[in-house]
Order: structure tokens, then sequence, then C-alpha cells
């Protein structure tokens, strides 16, 4: 039996890709919160070894973060590392909890020469192993390392299983959780005053400024159909990332720009979710995404394409567009400035979807079965 089974409460790793805003990284950090609220003791590090503001949160929640010192030579940073065994050994851990196989790769063999029984990976999205020669190779070989292998949306696992030959009993869907109190708009009215609004139907993005999600294209996509004649209506966009200039070119060279709000990355985009009206996302690629859900557990519909698990979670709660396809995006914010009324009618579904699927509590339960059994 592990030392930490024995003398205190079990003790688990949570291992974030960064301490940078980002959708799995906010999914490690909650189930981090509530797997402390459940009685485990947890510990959070990160990939990339950089600080960042979620060590913040860690800190909110009284969660220690450790410095896993990854090197970052070709040979160690693939898993061959007797210091980075030596130090998860020296946290005594009775299980850890990894995102993405990328983490697996790294830190798979080390948390299995460290004596770890209990190492779990979840992965979000196929984006990585699909899009790269690497990350398909590595995935096929690491895989064996983990006890336990869960993704967050069933097509996750087909690709997976059907294109990397991971069998199928090895992995489990465990849906994103949320903590549905965190998410409501009483405070609507403070939050649109806050932003200078009046009664404009708004539209807010919430992620990572990063190629995948193509925010210039939905900030052009936006600033298309507005002219003098169309519905005055305001894009929020929250987050940061590289393609930051690329947004603010577009927005400070048109002549509508002062209708779209860039306000940086957020701790808590809450208030800017209570504000709008619609969540609208432009990705090429997702999982089930984080930003999505929160939307909906507000009560916002969304106007997203049809990737990933997305056209499930807006089947009848929202608008799905042609995957990289400007004219598809335009043509469905056209229709809802349109027809702002059907907004009105998706919002109690939304929140009622999400809750029936998407409990937190529940979903914790799974993983803490998993790490500390």
């Amino acid at each position: 039996m592990n030392v930490a089974t024995q003398n205190a409460r079990p003790r688990v790793l949570e291992v974030l890709y960064s301490f940078g805003f980002g959708g799995s990284e906010i999914v490690g950090l909650q189930l981090a919160k509530e797997l402390a609220d459940s009685g485990v003791e947890v510990l959070c590090a990160a990939i990339d070894n950089a600080p960042g503001p979620l060590q913040e949160k860690c800190a909110e929640y009284g969660i220690r973060t450790v410095d896993l010192n990854i090197p970052s030579n070709a040979l160690e940073r693939n898993g061959i590392s007797l210091g980075v065994t030596r130090r998860l050994r020296s946290l005594r851990l009775d299980g850890i909890h990894l995102h993405h196989f990328l983490s697996l790769n790294r830190l798979g063999l080390p948390a299995r020469l460290a004596g770890i029984k209990r190492v779990v990976v979840t992965e979000h999205s196929v984006l990585d192993v699909s899009q790269s020669l690497a990350g398909r190779v590595r995935a096929r070989i690491s895989w064996r390392l983990a006890s336990a292998i869960t993704v967050i949306h069933q097509s996750i696992k087909d690709y997976l299983c059907g294109e990397l030959g991971m069998p199928r009993d090895r992995l489990t869907v465990i849906p994103i959780g949320l903590e549905l109190k965190e998410y409501t708009r009483r405070d609507r009215a403070a939050c649109r005053a806050a932003l200078g609004y009046g009664a404009q139907l708004t539209f807010v993005f919430v992620g990572r400024l990063a190629p995948v999600k193509d925010v210039p294209g939905l900030i052009a996509a936006f600033l298309a159909v507005q002219s003098p004649q169309s519905p005055d209506s305001r894009l929020i966009v929250v987050g940061d990332g590289e393609e930051k200039g690329a947004c603010q070119d577009l927005v400070s060279s048109h002549d509508f720009g002062y209708r779209v709000n860039l306000v940086g990355a957020q701790m808590n985009p809450q208030p800017y979710l209570a504000a709008a009206d619609v969540f609208v996302l432009n990705s090429r690629s997702e999982g089930t995404p984080r930003a999505l859900l929160e939307a909906m557990a507000t009560g916002l519909p969304g106007i997203c394409p049809a990737v990933g698990g997305i056209p499930d979670l807006l089947s009848g709660r929202g608008w799905l567009t042609a995957p990289a396809d400007p004219s598809s995006l335009q043509a469905t914010i056209e229709f809802v400035l349109d027809h702002p009324g059907t907004v009105l009618e998706l919002s109690e579904p939304c929140r009622q979807y999400v809750k029936s699927v998407f409990d937190s509590k529940r979903v914790t339960e799974r993983y803490r079965e998993l790490l500390v059994g």
C-alpha cells in the first residue's frame, strides 16, 4: 500500500499542460478543486514549468503547486528521465491525472517507475494526434502506460480506437463537469452597464486567441454583417494569445470596429457571459468546449461550427455553421440579428440540458474512483 494511503488522506497530482488560460487547464483545475473538497489531498503541476495565473487559483483553493522541472532535451522530455522519476516518487502519490497524450508521453513512464499505480490520462481533442505523425506515434505507444484513459466525448473515443487502434474497453467517456450554481445572469443589468451597453444583442467568445480558434475569422464575419441599416449589436472577445494583434488590426481598421470589445484574458469570464445573449465560436477543431458549456449553463445558445462534440451540444439549443466557411458564419449571425426572439426561446433549454448531463458532482466521483479507488 502507498505510504500516502497509510498515513494521510489519499494524494493525487493533477497535471495541467500549463498554468495559463485554456480549456483543458480550466477543466483540470476545477476537478482538482472538487477532488480536494471531497477529501483528497491534491497537488497541481504544469508540463511547461512556466508560471501563470492559474497558480493564483490553486492558492485560492488551498492546492499546493509543485515544479516537476521536466527537462527540455529530446530524450528526457519524451519520458526518459530519472530526475522526474525521483521527483514523482518523493511526492508519495496514490494517483496522477494527466491531460492529453502529450503529457502521458512525458510523464507516463516516470510515473510508473516511481511506483504510481493509478495513472489516468484524459484526452480533450483529436487535434494534436490527428494533425501530427509524431503525435499519433506517441499516442500509439504511450497509451499502455495509463491505468485508465478517459475522453470527454464519444467522437474522440471513436477516433482513437478506429484510427489508432486503441482497445475500446480501455477508453471511458466522461463528460466535462460544471458547478451550475456558479453560472447565473442575475447581475445581467450591472454587467451590461459596466460595459456601457444598452439593449443591443450581444455576442461573446471566450477562449484562447490561437489559430485553431480562428478568432480573427469570427471578428471578420461579425463585422461583415454590420452596416448603418443592420440591427445594433456587440461582440465581446474574452481571451488572449498569439492572434491578438490580428484581432486588434481588424477592429481598428473597420468603421464598425467600436462594436467589438477585446477585453483580454479574464480569471473570471462570468460577468461577460452574464452580459451577453449568444455565445459564438469559429474553431477548426474541438472536443467538448468548456466555454460553450459555461455559456449554455448561463442560458446562452451558441453559434458554433459542426466539429467534435458540438452538434450534440447544440441540437435544438443553438445554430450550427459549416466549419471553415465564413459565409455560413456570417449568414447565421445575420439570421440571429434578424430573429432575436429565438435567442430567448433557447435560453432555458440550454440551462436544463447542461444541468441534466454535465453535473460536476457525478463527474468528480467517477474520477475519484479512478484515481484513489
